[in-house]
């Protein structure tokens, strides 16, 4: 090979694939999705000790939980025949809305979601497990079965390796030979609960249909069959900026320690003969001495917090996908503009994180479940989010109203996107109408009429000069 030719391939590199002294302590195993979570305890404990004592950790799962979920993704029930659907909403809003749907009584499905939610990102997966009820409880439920929602502390892990029929274990999960999940393996008790050490704890595992274990976690990558701490990117971060703060803290303090140094030319002068300056007070002049002089002490300044802080507070709001503003309040460095972009940013993660995670995994298992013990065939369901809060609803509600207007999104996309049912409120609208015409009553916002086109104002006449005779160009509603 000439000396050209080994020139043009040098060149046709990639820097990222050099080995220079750059990279020379840069680690990279080419391990799988699975295998490349190493520890997965000890991280799911760092995360949740910074959750619990770091308040940027906190308030960065509070947004993310807050906005995903906020007062809980509703569902619209279909099934065939109206009078079926009545009842099978009935029957959800019974069960999903009251402590009924969960296991411990403590909360109502929405509450569900928020605790499946906050465990995902702080430990990185969840499980839900089906506990059918059929009358063992003194109270009946609307639908027999509940949810136990349990921490991945529950997986048994070492059960692992291949089974005679070809199917295998890998981490608490068993696979048939085609890599389908057939069953989970966990303890019959949280491993870290004080319970252990009582002679009822549930002690041991069980072995648990796949079908009857909802599995939440979020897959960055393909094959990957367990999930990670969404605190993983900036832990470490984290952990060293609480070092900081303290550190900084005792920097202030010593900061704080001004002090004069009196010296005397006598050695044989008492330590209390010092009095005539022995507190220093605003404006006042004192005389020394003969044969005294003051030093002060020069203590260390403490003003670079801001900056430092700030970077590192940028950087975790980057790892955990959240704006800067949101985890910090901090709305000094925007705009409406600027604010606006952040805003629709996270707006496609918290999108993401609904419709790829919660939703299909949690929402539409529980769903399955529920159809599934409900008794009724055929049915289907919507979900419905929580709204966003707009950034300037006088500029965004125009914007909707022309989307509908041009065939952009329909008119119930646009109601399920303000986090309403569009059949629950389209019903609450006409039942309003009908009573409102009941009562001989219009309003100047009542959509049916043109905007300022009421009857009861005084341009309606003039707009419309033969009574009863719609304007052939009516105003823009």
């Amino acid at each position: 090979m000439t000396t050209d030719n080994v020139i043009k391939l040098q060149q046709r590199r990639y820097d990222a694939a050099s080995r220079t002294t750059r990279t020379q302590n840069w680690l990279t195993p080419g391990t799988d999705a699975t295998s490349a979570i190493v520890n997965p305890t000890l991280i799911r404990n760092r995360s949740r000790d910074l959750v619990r004592n770091n308040p940027w950790a906190a308030k960065g799962v509070s947004v993310i939980v807050n906005n995903v979920i906020g007062y809980g993704i509703r569902a619209q029930w279909q099934a065939a025949g109206k009078r079926n659907s009545k009842l099978v909403q009935d029957s959800w809003k019974q069960w999903a809305e009251t402590e009924q749907c969960d296991a411990t009584g403590n909360q109502n499905f929405y509450g569900i979601q928020q605790t499946v939610m906050r465990t995902v990102i702080e430990s990185g997966e969840c499980l839900i497990r089906l506990r059918p009820r059929y009358g063992v409880l003194a109270e009946p439920l609307a639908v027999n079965f509940q949810l136990q929602v349990m921490e991945p502390d529950y997986f048994y892990e070492f059960n692992d390796g291949p089974l005679a029929d070809g199917s295998y274990i890998q981490r608490g999960i068993e696979y048939d030979n085609l890599g389908r999940r057939t069953a989970y393996y966990l303890y019959k008790a949280h491993p870290g609960s004080l319970g252990r050490f009582y002679n009822s704890f549930k002690s041991g595992y069980t072995r648990v249909p796949a079908t009857e274990i909802i599995h939440c976690y979020r897959t960055d990558r393909p094959g990957q069959e367990h999930g990670v701490s969404w605190l993983a990117p900036v832990m470490i971060r984290l952990r060293e900026l609480d070092i900081y703060e303290d550190a900084y803290l005792n920097r202030q303090k010593l900061a704080n320690l001004f002090a004069a140094f009196i010296y005397t030319d006598d050695p044989n002068e008492a330590a209390e003969e010092y009095s005539d300056i022995s507190e220093l007070t605003p404006g006042s002049m004192y005389v020394l001495k003969n044969g005294r002089t003051v030093n002060f002490s020069n203590p260390p300044k403490a003003d670079d917090y801001g900056p430092y802080t700030m970077a590192n507070l940028k950087a975790v709001a980057a790892g955990l996908g959240i704006t800067y503003e949101s985890l910090t309040g901090d709305l000094s460095q925007v705009n409406f503009s600027s604010a606006r972009m952040g805003w629709q940013e996270f707006g496609r993660s918290i999108d993401a994180w609904r419709w790829n995670l919660i939703i299909p995994k949690l929402c539409n298992g529980v769903a399955r479940w529920f159809t599934q013990f409900a008794g009724l065939p055929d049915l289907t369901t919507e979900w419905t989010p929580p709204a966003r809060l707009m950034v300037d609803p006088i500029r965004e509600i125009p914007a909707i109203k022309d989307a509908i207007r041009c065939g952009l999104m329909t008119q119930s996309e646009a109601i399920r996107e303000q986090g309403y049912d569009p059949e629950q409120l389209l019903t609450e609208m006409a039942a309003d109408n009908a009573r409102l015409d009941e009562l001989n009553i219009t309003l100047d916002s009542d959509p049916r009429k043109g905007q300022g086109q009421a009857s009861a104002s005084p341009t309606a006449s003039v707009n419309n000069p033969v009574k009863g005779k719609p304007n052939a160009n009516p105003a823009t509603p």
